[in-house]
């Protein structure tokens, strides 16, 4: 599906990737696509086309040249992306935007956004009242009845207006980095320079994932709002809606916004969709490969040459403009770059060795950014967010896969700690504006990880939803009630399951279920934000 949607150059490296990651599927693929050709092919050779003077080879290739053109046409045109709503983002009126869509084109995508059966349902104005008590937190008031988690916040006088650097890391578990689990294998510590960054900075080892790819992470990260089960909202119509995203907010206010990124945004037709989100300075593979001074990856170039670039750009910026800079890594992205053997710390035997390797030369990357960066002078009034667009999904069980790393750093404005408040990628956005001197209002379901309380995360990927609370994680399907239990300590093995034993699943399946069917309601009645 991805070789289709992304057809170009990099279709071979998508295609390899599925032969290793399930052969059985992939052939059985091809013997059902050539069986349904065969079928076509002798049914066209038997139709009576009145006209027994056009040879059979010429109907051949000609039905060859339709399949094709039905081929193009399906994807969109020649384009790297397959096309999406995204597309349509041509102006900055999102009614406008609504005009360039047509009937076909959102039924047929309406087809792939799933439907959420009765028994999860619940009555939408309760599910936001129970929603807007969960997301409360001290310092943010509700402003507006007919969008309802639209709140101002009033930020903190005392930082001014900082840079804000947004470090996302590709498919980073917290497994490999925290010491409960294995971050140490065989007497080799695995991220031993983002371990040392713990120490300096604030983390959050309870941290979460909302969502379980990247297009989830970055809708949650940048916008403040969890990514919906089943497609992402990205794909949907719903990238049209109104928000209110980072990138936006802090622009309005002043701050340059520059968005890096070593493969191609068209991958996840994320351009447009970042241009959207007030992102105006965008750097992908397209400016990398120009510089003509970074060797190419498989996916694409490296996460030190990225950083590197990044530096760059700051040395010779002449602007004394905040800036909010945000960076996507690739290195970790299967099939799993790394630029030389010397980061091959276990013999590469299978993909997950593999996927540990390139974490370790992640790491290294991401660690020689860091003492570098701190070395610039307008480091002292930044403040760092690291955090995973989602875990690598591997060998991990339902916590592992939950679980990713989340530091701040600011060594003049924040004292090195470790928090156990539990949070998610959604509360990145109302932490960040909390910091800056300037009265914000936003719609999230985040919240600030400075407030005063115990915190929560909701996550949501592929059918599954839930939410992580206390001394339990959550989580059900969303077209069944098949509710799990998990306790929220070490070695996170699952309790009596919620049919065996309902009581301790009860508030948060409620929870949960109320969160999930306000932002359905709300992304479809696009009541998120109030137009500009």
């Amino acid at each position: 599906y991805e070789g289709f949607v992304f057809f170009g150059k990099d279709f071979w490296v998508v295609f390899s990737s599925t032969l290793i990651e399930d052969l059985r599927t992939i052939l059985l693929g091809f013997f059902l696509m050539g069986m349904f050709a065969y079928v076509c092919f002798w049914y066209l050779r038997n139709l009576d086309y009145r006209n027994d003077s056009i040879p059979f080879k010429k109907k051949f290739f000609l039905n060859i040249l339709f399949i094709i053109c039905l081929l193009i046409l399906a994807r969109g045109g020649f384009q790297k992306s397959f096309i999406s709503t995204g597309n349509a983002i041509v102006t900055k009126n999102p009614l406008l935007n609504q005009f360039v869509l047509n009937g076909v084109f959102t039924t047929i995508v309406d087809f792939r956004v799933e439907k959420f059966p009765q028994i999860q349902s619940m009555n939408p104005w309760e599910a936001i009242a129970i929603t807007k008590e969960i997301i409360y937190f001290k310092g943010a008031s509700f402003v507006n009845d007919t969008f309802p988690i639209l709140r101002k916040i009033p930020g903190k006088k005392e930082y001014g207006k900082p840079n804000i650097l947004l470090i996302i890391l590709e498919s980073w578990p917290s497994k490999y980095s925290n010491e409960k689990f294995s971050y140490i294998i065989d007497g080799k510590e695995i991220t031993p320079r983002f371990n040392i960054l713990k120490k300096q900075g604030l983390y959050f080892p309870r941290f979460f994932a909302n969502g379980g790819r990247t297009s989830n992470g970055l809708v949650a990260i940048l916008t403040g709002i969890p990514d919906r089960p089943g497609v992402s909202l990205i794909h949907t119509k719903y990238a049209l809606n109104r928000f209110t995203p980072l990138g936006t907010l802090l622009k309005n206010i002043g701050y340059e916004t520059s968005f890096y990124y070593g493969g191609q945004l068209a991958f996840e037709n994320i351009t447009p969709i970042l241009k959207n989100w007030g992102f105006d300075n965008l750097y992908d593979y397209e400016f990398f490969d120009s510089q003509k001074k970074f060797q190419k990856g498989v996916w694409g170039f490296n996460d030190l040459d990225v950083y590197e670039q990044i530096l760059n750009d700051l040395e010779n910026s002449h602007s004394n403009s905040p800036k909010l800079i945000a960076c996507l890594t690739l290195s970790t992205h299967h099939p799993f770059q790394i630029p030389s053997k010397d980061f091959e710390i276990f013999p590469p035997k299978d993909d997950e060795i593999k996927f540990i390797n390139s974490l370790h030369y992640a790491d290294f990357a991401l660690g020689e950014f860091m003492n570098k960066f701190s070395k610039l002078k307008l480091s002292e009034n930044t403040f760092v967010f690291i955090v995973s667009d989602h875990t690598s999904h591997r060998k991990l069980n339902y916590y592992e896969d939950r679980n990713i790393p989340f530091l701040i750093y600011s060594p003049k404005y924040i004292a090195p700690n470790v928090n156990y408040k539990i949070g998610s990628q959604v509360d990145i956005l109302p932490t960040i504006l909390s910091l800056i001197d300037s009265e914000f209002y936003f719609s999230s379901i985040g919240r600030n990880l400075f407030s005063n309380d115990n915190g929560q995360a909701y996550v949501a990927f592929g059918n599954i939803y839930g939410l992580v609370e206390n001394d339990i994680m959550f989580l059900d399907t969303v077209d069944s009630f098949n509710g799990l239990n998990l306790p929220m300590s070490f070695p996170f093995i699952a309790r009596k399951s919620c049919k065996e034993e309902p009581t301790p699943c009860l508030l948060p399946h409620k929870k949960a279920k109320a969160i999930l069917n306000t932002m359905e309601f709300l992304l479809k009645k696009n009541l998120i934000a109030p137009p500009n």
